[in-house]
């Protein structure tokens, strides 16, 4: 069971407050009392507030302990949150403090984000949904965290997705005597990808385009999650980044197995076969690699491949 407390936005909307649950995993209702949910309410989901003794409450689903008070779903209670599609504005430090938050879904609808709202957050995951493909908060979200970030965009009307992956930077203020001024450095091409932005909006582009500099800079399993999720989703890609992308994976595909994300290595095998990718060296590493692995599935569409292939062709001799 889900318990909400709320009240009425300025919007005209709902305002969540707080939220109580069992589980590790909310799911906002897009509507309470026949009002769409337009606001996630300042430290909503932080240990850091109390419950609101003036709010009104709603009970959702059924509840299996009604001899038991449900906990405050917040601090690191919270790994998983997914916001309705009409929410507007996630309100300051709606996060803090939550250090096992791993997920966040919401829409294009989502235009404001307070201050801080990641602060003591390691987010992993944003599920995004596009409706109407308009400028959104979802640049200050990606923004507002440094860590390793998965996008996962699905654009409704179009029925196509696409997958981002956002590396880890960080800053480090360096002095320069000369100028007797302190200058930001940049570590990481987390920094640069999360500049991809146009006016709001992704733009596929300039993310296509700092992938040489991550190529040289970051470390194989960073490129690796990055080049996986553009080519198996390559939406807004050009032929110039398709390209540079391909390139890559033709040179270095004898180290791919060690690291594509387990999620990532099926689809990304049989795109592998699709494309006519694999060299002989190529599939022989997937296939030692499989075997050492004991990758069953995985081990036999690769020995089929191979077979199909690079099988030897028996020697013939005419009479």
């Amino acid at each position: 069971m889900l318990k909400i407390q709320y009240r009425n936005a300025k919007d005209g909307g709902i305002e969540v407050l707080r939220c109580f649950s069992q589980e590790q995993q909310v799911t906002i209702p897009a509507q309470i009392e026949g009002k769409a949910v337009t606001k996630i309410g300042d430290y909503a989901f932080s240990s850091h507030k109390r419950k609101e003794d003036e709010a009104k409450e709603i009970k959702i689903g059924e509840d299996f302990f009604e001899n038991e008070e449900e906990p405050m779903f917040c601090g690191e209670n919270v790994k998983e949150v997914y916001l309705p599609h009409m929410a507007v504005e996630i309100g300051k430090y709606a996060f803090y403090g939550c250090v096992n938050l791993t997920t966040l879904g919401f829409s294009d609808s989502l235009l404001r984000t307070g201050a801080g709202i990641f602060t003591g957050c390691k987010l992993q995951k944003i599920y995004y949904d596009v409706y109407e493909n308009k400028k959104s908060a979802l640049r200050d979200v990606v923004r507002d965290t440094r860590f390793p970030l998965q996008v996962h965009i699905n654009y409704k009307n179009e029925g196509t997705k696409s997958c981002l992956f956002y590396p880890e930077y960080y800053e480090e203020a360096v002095e320069n005597t000369p100028a007797r001024i302190i200058e930001t450095h940049f570590h990481g091409t987390g920094y640069q990808y999360r500049q991809s932005f146009l006016r709001g909006e992704i733009d596929y582009r300039k993310y296509d385009d700092v992938f040489p500099v991550a190529a040289v800079q970051e470390d194989p399993d960073i490129i690796w999650k990055i080049l996986s999720g553009r080519m198996l989703m390559p939406y807004g890609m050009s032929d110039f980044a398709w390209m540079q992308y391909e390139g890559y994976i033709k040179q270095h595909q004898c180290e791919m197995m060690n690291y594509l994300t387990e999620e990532n290595q099926m689809p990304f095998v049989q795109f592998m076969a699709e494309k006519n990718y694999f060299t002989k060296d190529g599939i022989e590493a997937a296939i030692d690699w499989a075997s050492k692995k004991h990758k069953t599935e995985l081990l036999s569409f690769l020995m089929n491949e191979q077979h199909k292939r690079f099988s030897k062709k028996k020697k013939t001799f005419e009479l």
